[in-house]
């Protein structure tokens, strides 16, 4: 039974601002949870860590399955201490391969996924143990890591506010996903002033400041901790760090424990051990900013001057880290300080390897220069044929040659990249046992079976899919990728299939509710297709595509306002996107407004003319407005591009009209041969027209026939009375 709310729901989410006006309108709600959401806690989702516990052990008490099967792997990532009481999530080789085999890192789109997961998580638990509606508040949003501030503005775009509501206190201005979900989907009214809390004479307020991990933003506390000697400053951070690590709580390792090391009585040796850990469990997490922030404060305390390696494998970081979240620019100028400041074969390698990927993946579309990524890739090749180590050896050949494998499929010489890769799993193979490397071979099959599909050779790359699959069951993408090969070999089902997989084991993706839809739109499961769509933007608004084809589904469907709504999202994003601007004509067209209709597929062609369906439709709207000669144009110019037997049937209407009968019967051959000789009996009929205006009155009677014969009775035919005008009765097949 559902409690009765003993107070009215909110309606709403809440951006308390100290730069808002006063009003005399409703107050915001009082929040069942304050969340403290500073990256000093616990670095990367520190915000999420706190709901997962007050979440995970309610949530298991009522549906134990749903917590296992859906979310134990945003569990394990943000708060693995909760793993007592959840079931262990699947293990991929990626997340159980040691340090020294740890050749495969996450997207960068991973933390938002897995901030979705959370926030889908949080509404069960609202729903589940909160009937009444839950509320809850973000303070310290101004110093969160961009993993918290991107989880609260997804809560604020997808939760509905009867059943969870959002308040945000402070947060300020910002562009990110949360700014623009706070100007999108909260309430802006002032931040009430703050009040100190009142302290005894005898308080220790310096130690409060250290005991709060330097968060507190009371101004008497961090009065007296400036105030301290520096000495003994340290020695409190020091010992704060102590009394933190025996909690042994691994997220405090993230954040807590290197914030007060770094202020220690050793920050270049202990400060700089502790950033190193979080660093590397960041990095191997996918958060990346965290690691970013991290490595420039650990770079801060060595000696620049004087490099270790220590200090070149954070620079490292922080540029690889720029590269996979998208600032390729950015990392220009800290590999460019590695090759300056060492000579380091690893060191050069590794920028190397790095700047091949700038140039051939990371950078902006119109960035990439494969030539260089090509020349690149090269050095570093050359520098792992003669590493010094033999056993790294073995594996970086391997590893580069692979690189290489992408610069050469991306130059367009599909063959030459699938014998690199076929070389390197080779060296791999002939120097490693076959329980070494587990990771870095299944990464080579895959990036094998990636190459086979590029060649279209599906058949091969979908044995190198199994045989990855049967190595590594539980790594998601695998089935996403398969799913392409099953379906390009017109097997459905089993894609179908893949695509369910991929999207139970591995956090919220809308590429996956994307292709799926993209695949039941093609087997008619329009219904089908919708839902997926929804959830493919639910999960991200602003991808145009999804737009696009949904957009398309409500039209078919005479949903004219939400296809309104989506092409007008879209253009905002895209305003010279060809479909949606033949979505919009389509749109216009079917409210009765044929001019702007026309216009918008004249736009649509502008933009790209290899737009079939512009083409298509201006034709039509040319033909009912009197203009056949400028239909069969249009319709000439889609057909050149796909040979479709509607278009022909439309074009041999519109050639009809301006007499050119022999045109239109070959039209008509055509249409009727791809759709089965006599399977449509307008093309018969239309034919029929044709040839009797060629003189071809056997032709044009048996064809009348013909199309007469596939109704249940004569006179059932949308043409009989035509007919019959024609010949005194509706002639059937056969007759003489």
């Amino acid at each position: 039974m559902t409690a009765t709310p003993t107070t009215p729901l909110s309606t709403r989410h809440w951006w308390l601002d100290a730069g808002a006006e006063a009003t005399d309108g409703e107050p915001p709600p009082r929040a069942r949870l304050q969340v403290r959401c500073h990256r000093r806690l616990r670095g990367p989702f520190t915000a999420a860590h706190f709901l997962l516990h007050q979440a995970v052990p309610q949530l298991v008490e009522r549906d134990t399955e749903l917590v296992a099967s859906a979310r134990a792997l945003e569990i394990e990532s943000i708060a693995p201490e909760l793993m007592a009481i959840v079931p262990t999530p699947p293990q991929t080789l990626t997340n159980l391969a040691s340090a020294t085999e740890r050749t495969r890192f996450y997207p960068a789109t991973r933390a938002l996924r897995i901030a979705h997961g959370v926030a889908e998580l949080l509404m069960d638990w609202a729903r589940s143990a909160h009937p009444g509606g839950l509320t809850l508040a973000f303070r310290g949003l101004d110093d969160a890591d961009p993993t918290d501030r991107d989880l609260v503005a997804v809560l604020l775009r997808r939760c509905d506010p009867a059943v969870l509501t959002v308040v945000v206190d402070g947060a300020g201005a910002a562009s990110d996903l949360l700014g623009k979900a706070l100007a999108a989907y909260a309430h802006r009214a002032p931040r009430l002033p703050v009040v100190d809390a009142a302290l005894l004479p005898d308080t220790d307020l310096a130690q409060l400041y250290i005991d709060s991990d330097g968060t507190s933003e009371d101004p008497r506390l961090l009065r007296a901790y400036d105030a301290l000697p520096a000495d003994e400053r340290a020695r409190r951070h020091t010992a704060r760090a102590a009394l933190l690590a025996a909690r042994d709580e691994p997220t405090l390792r993230l954040a807590a424990i290197p914030y007060h090391l770094e202020h220690g009585t050793d920050p270049a040796g202990a400060g700089v051990e502790a950033i190193v850990e979080a660093v590397t469990t960041c990095f191997n997490k996918g958060f990346y900013e965290a690691v970013i922030n991290l490595a420039l404060r650990g770079r801060a305390l060595l000696d620049e001057a004087a490099p270790t390696r220590t200090y070149w494998n954070l620079t490292h970081k922080i540029g690889a880290c720029l590269c996979y979240l998208g600032r390729g620019h950015d990392a220009f100028p800290y590999f460019e300080e590695m090759r300056r400041g060492s000579t380091s074969p690893d060191v050069h390698m590794g920028t190397a390897y790095l700047m091949a990927m700038l140039y051939t993946r990371f950078l902006p579309k119109e960035d990439h220069d494969e030539d260089r990524a090509l020349a690149w890739v090269n050095t570093a090749i050359s520098i792992a044929d003669v590493h010094p180590d033999p056993h790294k050896r073995v594996l970086v050949r391997a590893f580069m040659r692979n690189a290489r494998a992408l610069v050469e499929l991306h130059r367009g010489d599909v063959d030459g990249s699938l014998a690199l890769v076929d070389e390197a799993m080779a060296i791999t193979d002939a120097d490693f046992g076959p329980h070494e490397q587990l990771l870095h071979r299944s990464v080579l099959l895959y990036n094998r079976a990636q190459v086979r599909g590029a060649r279209r050779d599906h058949q091969a790359s979908l044995a190198d899919y199994d045989e990855v699959i049967r190595r590594d069951p539980d790594y998601g993408d695998y089935y996403f990728e398969r799913a392409a090969q099953h379906r390009a070999l017109g097997d459905h089902r089993s894609a179908l299939a893949d695509y369910a997989a991929a999207i139970r084991l591995t956090p919220p993706f809308y590429e996956a509710h994307f292709n799926r839809a993209d695949l039941l739109r093609e087997l008619g499961d329009d219904a089908g297709a919708l839902r997926d769509l929804d959830i493919a933007l639910d999960l991200e608004p602003d991808h145009v595509d999804s737009l696009v084809h949904r957009s398309d589904l409500h039209l078919a469907r005479g949903d004219l306002d939400k296809a309104a709504a989506d092409i007008g999202h879209g253009l905002s994003l895209a305003p010279a996107n060809a479909q949606l601007l033949a979505a919009q004509g389509a749109l216009l067209a079917e409210t009765g407004d044929a001019d702007a209709a026309y216009d918008s597929y004249s736009a649509a062609l502008r933009a790209d003319a290899l737009c079939v369906a512009a083409w298509a439709n201006r034709a039509v709207l040319a033909f009912e407005a009197g203009r056949a000669d400028s239909a069969v144009k249009d319709l000439d110019a889609a057909l050149a591009l796909t040979d479709d037997a509607e278009l022909r049937a439309n074009r041999a209407v519109a050639l009809q009209a301006l007499g050119e009968h022999r045109r239109a019967v070959a039209d008509l051959d055509a249409a009727l041969a791809e759709t089965g000789g006599g399977a449509d009996p307008e093309l018969l009929y239309l034919r029929g027209v044709s040839r009797f205006a060629l003189g071809d009155e056997s032709g044009g009677r048996a064809d009348w026939a013909a199309h007469s014969a596939a109704y249940a009775t004569a006179d059932a035919s949308p043409h009989a009375e035509e007919v019959r005008a024609r010949f005194g009765a509706v002639p059937r097949e056969g007759a003489a």
